[in-house]
């Protein structure tokens, strides 16, 4: 088998560089501008922390919030350029670290903005509300940067090669309509986990009357549900992968997929935890996809360069039939 990785031109570096380290910057500059903008008007001290009640309870100088907007965003945009210089060699990881260097800064400041803005013409800001539509807007304004950092991205993997001769494979005659389907759900460990979290999450939220927060926690639920469940599916159009209701559905095309096999994983090891994860170190870095329970899992390697991985009983035979499908429609792959 012959493999080929292509290096990331100068052009594609700076692009991932901009969404890493230029975005975070940008979200900064923009806080600071707005927040200097505001000085003439706020109190000398300025409410940054509040309490379960709702209520200020921790308050810095006026002048002091600028440098902190800066600051965080200044130290986010040295974190992802180092990070995208050292993972450049991988498309999937980069995309990861501009996401949430990027998101992560616009989520921050944004809510430094949305929390300070209301506090203009008050003399004293222990009156200053905390305002869960400012929570709501800053995490919305986060998602969308998280979003447009990772599209900034390109893709620039690209591999090529043969099937390798101890490639699981199943013969697929020529007329033959074949499909393999699986259910998996996540194991007691990571359910015992979210519902630890969720509780924790619906107390404070009831002991401090911060509705919002409860209705987060619902939301969790939800997804939770429609993630920790999954139908795998291999037929002719590739490989399909559904949650319980449905929804999130993801879905890689025959003509897509250059290879399957499988792999051992270790859920909190390799990928940090459990759900739609990305692996972001060790031999299965930059793979990502549904790790609900370790143990094995169909590995499918895309002719761009991303690997999907799906923890799912049964690997090798679904394995197989996509690397019997591609045979049977490539002629070799």
């Amino acid at each position: 088998m012959t493999e080929q990785t292509t290096r990331p031109s100068r052009g594609v570096v700076a692009r991932a560089v901009l969404a890493a380290a230029g975005l975070p910057l940008v979200a900064g500059a923009v806080g600071v501008v707005l927040v200097r903008s505001w000085r003439d008007e706020l109190p000398a001290r300025v409410a940054t922390h509040w309490g379960l009640d709702g209520t200020a309870d921790g308050f810095s100088r006026a002048s002091t919030v600028p440098w902190m907007v800066g600051g965080f965003a200044a130290a986010f945009a040295l974190a992802g350029l180092a990070l995208v210089l050292a993972v450049r060699a991988d498309g999937t990881v980069t995309r990861v670290v501009a996401a949430t260097t990027a998101g992560t800064t616009a989520f921050v400041t944004a809510l430094v903005v949305g929390l300070t803005e209301p506090q203009r013409g008050l003399a004293d800001a222990a009156g200053a509300p905390l305002r869960g539509g400012a929570v709501l807007a800053a995490a919305a304004i986060g998602v969308a940067v998280a979003v447009l950092a990772a599209l900034l991205v390109p893709r620039w993997h690209a591999r090529g090669g043969e099937l390798p001769a101890d490639a699981p494979r199943l013969a697929v005659g020529v007329e033959e309509r074949v499909v393999w389907t699986r259910s998996v759900a996540s194991g007691s460990l990571p359910v015992v986990v979210l519902v630890a979290g969720v509780g924790v999450t619906a107390v404070v939220a009831v002991v401090g009357r911060q509705w919002w927060v409860l209705a987060l926690s619902a939301v969790m639920v939800l997804l939770a549900a429609a993630m920790f469940s999954i139908t795998v599916t291999v037929d002719e159009r590739g490989l399909t992968v559904r949650g319980r209701f449905g929804r999130p559905r993801m879905h890689t095309s025959l003509d897509r997929i250059e290879r399957a096999g499988t792999v051992t994983v270790r859920p909190v090891r390799d990928f940090g935890g459990w759900g739609y994860r990305v692996s972001a170190m060790g031999p299965l870095r930059g793979t990502r996809g549904y790790v609900l329970r370790g143990g094995e899992a169909l590995l499918v390697e895309r002719t761009d360069g991303v690997r999907t991985v799906v923890t799912v009983d049964d690997a090798a035979t679904a394995a197989g039939l996509l690397n019997g499908l591609l045979e049977r429609r490539f002629g070799g792959v």
